[in-house]
């Protein structure tokens, strides 16, 4: 893969621009776009111009951020919340970086999409562990509905992003006025560079940050539970049509 330039070798520096990140982001999700992606985008810049950090050295410390956010929400005190969510914050924020980073500086690989896609998973795993243990729910059903919950969600997005890639599907043409809508609707988003619906990392925002930091942590356990499972309802059913249409976005 060639990355994209915009600058002259004499500088010994590459000169990517805001622009270049944007040309390279998949769809958006609402909140990341507005709390995570103005700080992300900069911070690709920085790391893909000034620096020789590679993108699977910036999984790991998204990685990092994720653990730091597990063990901070083992306590129960509103410092030990807050700080959870701050560290939750930060390693999404270093997740939407390493992606960018690669693509920019043509150091994508297959191992980096597994090596991302698995240490988000367990890592966000593992933060929803200890947010529970800290709450008395750790073996509740809530909690392992919502960890089933994360496989699928996990395996789905993987599974599909494969299948797209390697899809020669025609366009689905239905006739049916229900599949019509949905196609409609979900180009509307889609051409905004948009999740056509609250998305996984919304439902983690909410559970991870918002409600740790309001000092609620338990209660956003038992609302993430609902949103969970109306998220991963609508992954799948998304995901299905983008397979039959013979598209390349989803959800």
């Amino acid at each position: 893969m060639k990355a994209p330039w915009s600058g002259d070798l004499k500088s010994g520096y590459n000169r990517f621009i805001l622009a270049d990140v944007e040309g390279l982001l998949a769809l958006k999700t609402w909140w990341a776009s507005i709390f995570v992606l103005p700080v992300a985008n900069r911070l690709v810049t920085l790391a893909a111009n000034r620096s020789n950090i590679s993108p699977n050295q910036i999984t790991i410390l998204s990685l990092f951020f994720r653990l730091g956010s597990g063990l901070a929400f083992l306590g129960t005190t509103r410092t030990g919340l807050a700080a959870g969510a701050v560290c939750y914050y930060l390693a999404y924020v270093f997740d939407c970086v390493d992606g960018p980073v690669a693509r920019l500086t043509g150091r994508t690989s297959e191992f980096g999409r597994y090596f991302d896609h698995i240490s988000d998973l367990f890592g966000d795993i593992f933060i929803l562990c200890c947010l529970a243990f800290g709450q008395g729910l750790l073996f509740s059903a809530v909690l392992l509905a919502m960890v089933f919950g994360h496989l699928v969600e996990y395996y789905v997005s993987f599974l599909a992003g494969s299948v797209i890639k390697n899809s020669d599907h025609q366009k689905l043409k239905s006739t049916n006025l229900m599949v019509l809508a949905l196609q409609k609707y979900r180009e509307f988003f889609f051409s905004r560079n948009f999740k056509s619906f609250l998305s996984f990392p919304d439902y983690e925002a909410m559970v991870f940050i918002f409600f740790p930091l309001i000092g609620m942590p338990g209660k956003g356990l038992k609302i993430g539970f609902f949103l969970l499972i109306l998220i991963v309802s609508y992954t799948i059913f998304s995901t299905f049509i983008t397979i039959l249409e013979g598209g390349d976005k989803f959800p």
